[in-house]
Parts: C-alpha cells; sequence; structure tokens
C-alpha cells in the first residue's frame, strides 16, 4: 500500500498550521484518494513524525507531494534531506517526491483568472507583476517563476519579481509604477497570510505612483485540487 504526504511549511508556533489543515481538508473533502499532511516546521505533525507513524503501521511507500511554488531551499535541500535521514533509519522504505506546484500547466490558468477579475480596461497602460518568494541561494526558483510569466497569455508585460532574492520587487516596483497607469500584481504564494502581508506592507512603505492592483494569492483555489491530484497521479507512473 501506498501513502499520500502531503507536505505544508507550517510554523512552529501559533495555530497557522491548524488553519493549512483546515483549508486543506475543505478543499480535498470530495477526493478518494486518502493524505496525511506533514508540516516542514511543526512540532507535533513534522514530517518525521508524520512517517515514522506510518512506518510503525506498516507503510514502507510514501508519495510526496510538497504544497510549494517553486523550487527553492525547502524543496531543493529540505524535504530531500529529512526524508533521505527517514530512509537512513528505515532502510525498508520508498519514496517519491512530486514536482512543485507553481510549475503545473493549470497554475497559469488560476493566475490568469486572477489577472482577469482585476479587469482593467485594455486602452489603460498597465502591467502585470508576479511576485514569488525568491531566494538568495536557491535561483532555480527564479527561473521557474520567468518560464511561469512567459506561459500567461497577456497582451501587455510581465515582470517576475521575488519577494527575497536578487530580483525583489524592492528593487524597481516603484519605478515600474512610474512606467503605467497601472499595475496588478499577483501574489504567487499558497494562501494570504503572513508572507503576503509582509509583501502588502512593503509596498505600502514604497512611493507607489499610479493605480496598484493586489490580487489575491493561490488561496486553496478548486485548480488546487486538481494540481495535486495529477501530481499524485504522476508519482504513479514513475
Amino acid at each position: 500500500m501506498v501513502a499520500n504526504i502531503l507536505v505544508a511549511h507550517g510554523m512552529r508556533k501559533g495555530d497557522q498550521n491548524q488553519a493549512l489543515e483546515a483549508f486543506l481538508e475543505s478543499l480535498l473533502r470530495d477526493e478518494t484518494y486518502q493524505y496525511e499532511l506533514a508540516f516542514i516546521e511543526s512540532e507535533e505533525k513534522s514530517i518525521e513524525n508524520t512517517i515514522g507513524r506510518l512506518i510503525q503501521a506498516g507503510e514502507t511507500h510514501f508519495k510526496v507531494v510538497p504544497l510549494l511554488i517553486f523550487s527553492a531551499m525547502h524543496y531543493i535541500v529540505d524535504v530531500p534531506n529529512i526524508l533521505a535521514h527517514i530512509k537512513q533509519t528505515h532502510p525498508q522504505i520508498h519514496y517519491e517526491i512530486s514536482e512543485p506546484l507553481g510549475t503545473h500547466d493549470l497554475m497559469v490558468d488560476l493566475v490568469e483568472r486572477r489577472i482577469r477579475d482585476v479587469n482593467v480596461d485594455a486602452s489603460v497602460n498597465h502591467a502585470i507583476v508576479l511576485i514569488a518568494h525568491g531566494s538568495f541561494s536557491y535561483t532555480q526558483a527564479h527561473d521557474e517563476l520567468k518560464s511561469f510569466g512567459k506561459k500567461l497569455k497577456q497582451d501587455v508585460p510581465v515582470f517576475c519579481r521575488t519577494l527575497y532574492g536578487d530580483i525583489t520587487f524592492r528593487n524597481d516596483l516603484d519605478q515600474l509604477a512610474k512606467q503605467y497607469e497601472t499595475l496588478i500584481v499577483v501574489p504567487m504564494f499558497l494562501y494570504d497570510g503572513r508572507l503576503v502581508n509582509k509583501v502588502k506592507r512593503l509596498i505600502s512603505e514604497m512611493d507607489i505612483q499610479g493605480t496598484l492592483h493586489m490580487t489575491p494569492s493561490i488561496n486553496f483555489d478548486n485548480i488546487l485540487k486538481l494540481i495535486i491530484s495529477d501530481r499524485l497521479e504522476q508519482l504513479d507512473n514513475k
């Protein structure tokens, strides 16, 4: 038997993990597959504790879907290292890790819908700014974000920026706002939580001229359910 493990970032303190679990339960309530939710950061539902409990119950094969948008440190280093450490202690287990969520084609459909919902008049000089987490050290995520931006079917410029790293929006969002009457900012985050609030706060501290529309983030949209299901199916074919 195969156990499906969905891995979110999580927090060691506060009630964010419980909120994430409730969001996910609501999103996946009609799915036929079973899953366990584990967190990279958690005192109780860590990846180690979750998989350890399942190993004790006799599970040996794990399909792991990181609920991460692009391939930054948590995807490239943290999750693989945790799983490799578990396998050192339990060599009988097998596991596969899916691609991140943001590289799936359906994510393009979701972001296109976020942009359409702003309903900016086509005659207005405007542009789109995608903002993802980013990293100074793990720039594969930046490349994935730029590739994602090129997939959008937009007739206006699309700029790819991050919260952290060399392509942070803090470098030039104010300058972009001077070039365009309107900017549509799309946060490429799992939900409107702490990091999105930080993006909003930092933008509010900038000298932004013109109109800026910030869309909701992914926010456990129904498209996310399809992406997770497809990622699990892709692991079946590995």
